[in-house]
């Protein structure tokens, strides 16, 4: 066949483009090596890096990862805009003009763009984990329903408007506040210089919903937020946490801008003196590093153990797609091993499709290489991309012209592994979609392990989609849905949930097909735990045109108000995040790790889930009810040093005996939120607790030279 393209060899050679550094991320190279790439062809690539333009200058969006004694003076000699610094991640707007030299500064570990970020009955789902009991406070010390607790929703598509977010009678508003990143007509939120804070039920209402932004008005925050804590007004469709209140945030959709949304929520639960949880129903698979190390993965730990905020994240929704390969070259020792990317042609699932996102990482240090080939419909070979080292060098963006005049559009970009595991990210699409091409993925290396993600590329991002791998030809390797689990549900601190069908039985549900599988590169079982994530039932936004078809409606001020069905682990993660807030009701002083703790304990097995841990669900699924009997029992954040002091009865009812005190020892008795109600020494072994009301104490004892911390329950 004969060959017409728009480049020669020799060329391919000299665009290929090295940036030595300490571990500059992918999109950092990508953007250097196009920046002067008279070849581009415009407007075909999205961005893969987000860029700013500030008093008629153009900043880009970074993020780093900095030793932790780094006291940021090198940044004073660039022109830049400090955003956040949680531990050793910082984020940044630094004036492109800069950025070459800046790489190269010694301070710096790791240094990555913002990149892009494209995310996607409640009745009967309740009871499948234990909610209604802890509703009641059946043999609980109380009734829990989330109070005092935040939720924060980090999401797009929010109606603040829908009675869901009143209390069940339609009189008490909810929702504390929401930071709409994209709104231009207001204050900001103190520390930050972009979009609106609005407060309070008065400027929520007036709002009435979110930006309409880049994915315009969509239904998916509400949906989220009524799982976790809608009230149902007048349905049966309550959420978990029905009483707890909630923060919104319709964040800008890249990295830097998510981590700015928790860090003013973190700081917004802190002004308030309140627990938080943070429910994020999305995941991509570009954020670096799939191990649970990248940027992102560890601002989250950092939060999470300085701060004690729960980050519930969904798993995914690629259980059933055959997305990854692995290319094993310890069996296959300088061996090229290929498989075939499968296209979403002819017809595409959403207009913004562009075409497929090939993420590709090493299991260790090891370097490897990648190319495109290209084969006609008989599989003939028509040509080839040059070779890509996972060395830190690119490939700028190119096109391949076929016989016939089609164009296959290319460009990929690799990270450097002084740091962490080489990446190597190819972004790949054909012009006529009618036309039956092969494009096939070539791997090679010296020993080691390469994995692979066939991605939906979007016009505006890296979607979160799987395709498959194809075993095409003889020898090719065959694509499975193992290494699911995206993004940043990877963090270690996080909850990474899965989602399961449910019965009206209770425990008697199998895994949904769509929810993420594990294994993955981290120490640790991803998913974690799954939760009902199958055709579930919650309120949608009464502003969008593309909400699901109503299941039920319901009047509210004049005007009508829909709950519909969704599926997907978007819906089993505020599954979880309601159920977090309401074992912190039980016990504010839990810690994020003991939280997990006690989740991972009294989580509930049976024949679908076979024995836990597994990579499918993770230590199984949810109990919140045996949870919060767990956690009624911890003391929590509260030191617990277990001497010579037993207390019975526990639970107590008027008096509670405490066996092993010394004469005159002072009795001090504390709630939950460390109000102190009782103090007075006492030199007997009994204490009058009539007058507390129903709930969890903390009781602190000075027997002389010793001070011993113990819980009691008052029924």
């Amino acid at each position: 066949m004969k060959r017409l393209t728009s480049f020669i060899c020799a060329l391919f050679i000299t665009t290929l483009i090295n940036v030595n550094a300490q571990c500059v991320g992918s999109g950092v190279n990508s953007f250097l090596s196009n920046q002067n790439n008279t070849k581009a062809i415009k407007g075909a690539f999205s961005e893969r890096y987000c860029t700013e333009t500030i008093n008629g200058k153009q900043y880009i969006l970074l993020l780093m990862r900095v030793d932790k004694d780094c006291n940021l003076d090198f940044l004073d000699k660039y022109d830049h805009i400090l955003c956040q610094r949680v531990g050793r991640i910082v984020t940044l707007k630094l004036n492109t003009k800069d950025l070459q030299k800046f790489i190269k500064e010694k301070d710096i570990i790791e240094i990555e763009t913002s990149r892009p970020i494209k995310g996607e009955t409640l009745r009967y789902a309740t009871k499948d984990f234990g909610a209604k009991e802890v509703w009641e406070g059946k043999d609980l010390a109380g009734a829990y329903t989330g109070k005092d607790v935040i939720i924060g929703v980090a999401d797009w598509g929010i109606d603040y408007t829908h009675p869901t977010f009143y209390d069940t009678t339609g009189t008490h508003y909810r929702i504390l506040a929401a930071w709409d990143q994209w709104r231009k007509d207001g204050n900001a939120p103190e520390g930050f210089d972009y979009g609106t804070l609005l407060e309070g039920e008065e400027e929520l209402i007036s709002a009435g919903c979110d930006t309409n932004n880049m994915y315009d008005i969509g239904f998916h925050s509400t949906h989220v937020g009524g799982i976790a804590a809608g009230s149902g007004y007048n349905t049966i469709y309550k959420g978990v946490a029905w009483e707890a209140n909630l923060i919104f945030c319709t964040w800008i959709c890249d990295e830097l801008h998510y981590m700015d949304a928790c860090v003013w929520m973190r700081d917004y639960a802190k002004a308030l003196g309140k627990r938080l949880v943070i429910n994020n129903s999305w995941g991509v698979y570009n954020f670096g590093t799939m191990d649970g190390t990248s940027i992102i993965d560890e601002f989250i730990n950092t939060m999470s153990e300085e701060d004690s905020v729960i980050f519930v994240v969904s798993a995914g929704n690629n259980g059933d797609s055959p997305f990854h390969v692995k290319a094993d070259f310890n069996e296959n020792p300088n061996d090229t091993l290929r498989t075939c990317i499968e296209f979403n042609y002819p017809r595409p699932y959403t207009e913004d499709y562009w075409g497929q996102a090939i993420t590709m990482q090493s299991e260790n240090s090891q370097i490897f290489s990648s190319k495109i080939e290209f084969y006609d419909y008989s599989w003939h070979k028509m040509g080839e991309t040059p070779v890509l080292v996972s060395d830190g060098s690119t490939i700028p963006e190119d096109v391949f012209l076929t016989s016939n005049g089609d164009s296959i559009i290319y460009r990929a970009s690799s990270r450097y592994p002084t740091y962490q595991k080489p990446i190597i990210d190819w972004e790949i699409r054909q012009s006529d979609s009618t036309t039956k091409y092969f494009m096939v993925l070539a791997i090679t290396a010296e020993q080691g392990v390469v994995h692979a993600w066939n991605l939906n590329k979007l016009a505006k991002a890296v979607g979160n989609t799987g395709f498959a791998f194809k075993a095409s030809q003889n020898g090719f390797l065959q694509g499975d849905n193992q290494y699911g689990v995206s993004e940043p549900s990877l963090s270690e601190s996080c909850i990474s949930v899965a989602a399961h069908q449910y019965r009206l039985t209770q425990w008697q549900a199998k895994i949904a097909d769509f929810s993420s599988r594990g294994p993955n590169m981290t120490q640790y079982y991803k998913p974690e735990v799954s939760a009902p994530g199958y055709s579930i039932v919650s309120s949608v936004s009464s502003f969008s045109d593309k909400s699901p078809k109503p299941t039920e409606t319901t009047t509210f001020n004049g005007k009508e108000y829909a709950f519909g069905t969704a599926s997907g682990t978007s819906m089993s993660g505020p599954m979880v995040a309601g159920c977090v807030a309401l074992i912190l009701q039980a016990n504010p002083n839990l810690s994020s790790q003991e939280i997990k703790d006690i989740i991972f304990q009294s989580t509930k097995t049976d024949k679908f889930t076979g024995e836990c841990p597994n990579d499918t669900w993770g230590y199984g699924k949810i109990n919140v009810y045996e949870a919060i009997k767990l956690a009624e029992k911890k003391v929590g954040l509260v030191s617990n040093e277990q001497g010579t002091i037993n207390v019975f009865p526990n639970p107590a009812k008027d008096i509670l005996y405490i066996e092993g005190l010394e004469n005159n020892a002072l009795i001090q008795v504390y709630d939950l939120n460390g109000k102190k109600l009782i103090e007075k020494n006492i030199n007997g072994e009994t204490l009058d607790v009539k007058s507390l009301t129903s709930g969890v104490y903390i009781l602190n004892i000075n027997n002389f030279d010793k001070t011993e911390t113990l819980k009691f329950i008052k029924k």
